[in-house]
C-alpha cells in the first residue's frame, strides 16, 4: 500500500508565477508525480490542508476533482495489491490522468468485464452477456474507443438491435444495461469522461417496457396435476419440477432443481436463491411433500438433490452445475409445451411460466408485501407486475361499474 497526496512544488514555479497541482505517489518509499495540468498562485495554495483556498473562485470545483483523482489512485493501489501487481507510473498516467484516453478501446473494457464474471463464477451471466459484446463490437467495432458512446450513436446502436438483429425492445434494452455498465466502469478508471456520460437525465434513458405476465390460473394448474404421465420420464420429472416450483411460493426452477434433501428440515425448505445469494425458507406444504415423496421412495444412498438432474453433477464444479442446470430447463420447456398440449391448456408452457401463475393467482389471495418477501425482491414494483392479471380484474369491474352490463 502506498501513501497518495496532493502537493505543489516551489521548485517547479513557471515564468507565470503560477505553479502546478500535482499529484505525488509514495510506495515502497518511492515517490512518483503526476501533474493535474492545473496552475494556481502560490497564494491560494493551502500547504497545510493540501488543497486549494476558498478565497480562490474555482476552489470547490478543483478540490473536487483533486479528490477524486487520489480517491482513483488509493482504488489502483488496492487492486495491485490484491492481484499482486507491480506499481506502474505509466499505467496510472493512462488509465487514471486521462492521458490515453482515445487508446482504450471498447473491447479492451469487455474482455476484462468478461473475464471477471468467468473469475467469479457468474456462469449465468457469462452466457447472456457473450452475446451482448459480440453485438457491441460487432456494431462499433473492436477498435472503437469509449468517445465513439455518443448518445446519438448510441441510439443508433439500439435502432440497429431492433431493426437488423430483431430483438425484442425488453432485450434491447439489456443491451444498452451492458453499454451503461462498461462506461460506468471506464469511468471509474479513468478511461471516459464522466463529463461526457451518455445516460441518465441528458442523455439515454434506459427503461424497461411493461411486459404481460400471462401464468396458469387454478384449473389449469389442476389440469397438469390430473395429467397421466409415465413415472420416472423426462416429462413426468418436467411436471413435477413445474408443480414444485409453483407449490414453493414461484420459486425459480433453478432454485428447485438445487434442492437438496438436507434442504428439507422440520416441514420446511430452507435454501439461498441463485440469482440474488438471499436466504430465506418456505413451508412444505402437503402439495409439495407429496411430489417429494415421489422420489423419496426412489431415493439411493449417493443422491444428493431431491430432483435427478444434478446428482449426477460435479458439485465442487460451479460450471458443471450450470450446464446441467441449462440443459435441464431446456429439456423441461420442450417438454412443458408437449405436456399441456395433451392437458388441454392452450397457454404457452415454460418453467418460469410456474412462477408467473404463483404471483397471478395470489393476487387477490395476499397483499402484494406479502407475495415481495415470498419472491425475495428488493424492489416491489417488480413485484407488482407479477400481479397485472388481479389489477387487471380490478380496472375490468371499474370498467363494467361505470358503463354497466346487459345483464
Amino acid at each position: 500500500m502506498g501513501y497518495v497526496k496532493a502537493i505543489t512544488r516551489k521548485a517547479k514555479v513557471k515564468k507565470s508565477g503560477k505553479i502546478p497541482i500535482e499529484i505525488r505517489i509514495t510506495v515502497n518509499r518511492n515517490a512518483r508525480y503526476v501533474t493535474l495540468g492545473i496552475d494556481i498562485d502560490p497564494k491560494y495554495w493551502d500547504a497545510k490542508n493540501n488543497r486549494v483556498r476558498k478565497s480562490y473562485e474555482n476552489s470547490v470545483r478543483i478540490n473536487n476533482f483533486i479528490t477524486h483523482k487520489i480517491n482513483l489512485v488509493e482504488v489502483y493501489l488496492i487492486q495491485i495489491q490484491e492481484k499482486k501487481k507491480s506499481f506502474d507510473i505509466e499505467e496510472v498516467k493512462a488509465r487514471l490522468f486521462d492521458k490515453v484516453i482515445r487508446n482504450y478501446t471498447i473491447k479492451a473494457m469487455c474482455d476484462e468485464f468478461y473475464n471477471e464474471l468467468i473469475a467469479l463464477e457468474k456462469y449465468t451471466r457469462v452466457s447472456s452477456e457473450k452475446s451482448r459484446i459480440r453485438h457491441l463490437l460487432s456494431f462499433f467495432g473492436e477498435n472503437a474507443t469509449f468517445d465513439k458512446l455518443t448518445v446519438t450513436n448510441i441510439k443508433k446502436y439500439k435502432t440497429y438491435l431492433l431493426t437488423k438483429v430483431k430483438l425484442a425492445e425488453r432485450t434491447a434494452v439489456n443491451h444498452l444495461i451492458l453499454v451503461r455498465t462498461l462506461y460506468n466502469r471506464a469511468i471509474r478508471e479513468g478511461i471516459a469522461d464522466a463529463n461526457l456520460y451518455p445516460f441518465g437525465e441528458n442523455g439515454v434513458r434506459i427503461k424497461f417496457p411493461d411486459s404481460q405476465k400471462i401464468g396458469l390460473n387454478l384449473d389449469e394448474i389442476k389440469l397438469l396435476e390430473d395429467c397421466e404421465l409415465e413415472e420416472g420420464t423426462t416429462q413426468w420429472n418436467a411436471r413435477n419440477s413445474f408443480l414444485l416450483s409453483f407449490y414453493l411460493a414461484g420459486a425459480r426452477i433453478s432454485d428447485v432443481l438445487r434442492i437438496k434433501w438436507s434442504d428439507l428440515n422440520d416441514g420446511r425448505l430452507y435454501y439461498k436463491m441463485g440469482k440474488n445469494n438471499k436466504v430465506g425458507s418456505v413451508k412444505i406444504t402437503s402439495k409439495a411433500e407429496r411430489i417429494i415423496n415421489l422420489y423419496k421412495v426412489r431415493k439411493n444412498k449417493l443422491d444428493t438433490f431431491v430432483l435427478p438432474e444434478l446428482n449426477k453433477a460435479d458439485i465442487t464444479d460451479n460450471k458443471d452445475i450450470y450446464r446441467k442446470l441449462t440443459s435441464a430447463k431446456s429439456k423441461y420447456n420442450k417438454w412443458l409445451k408437449k405436456i399441456a398440449k395433451k392437458a388441454g391448456i392452450t397457454k404457452t408452457l415454460s418453467c418460469h411460466i410456474a412462477r408467473h401463475s404463483f404471483g397471478i393467482i395470489s393476487g387477490d389471495k395476499i397483499p402484494v408485501q406479502m407475495l415481495q418477501k415470498l419472491y425475495r425482491h428488493s424492489d416491489i414494483t417488480t413485484t407488482i407486475n407479477y400481479q397485472q392479471s388481479f389489477m387487471n380484474r380490478e380496472t375490468d369491474s371499474a370498467l363494467e361499474a361505470v358503463i354497466g352490463t346487459d345483464d
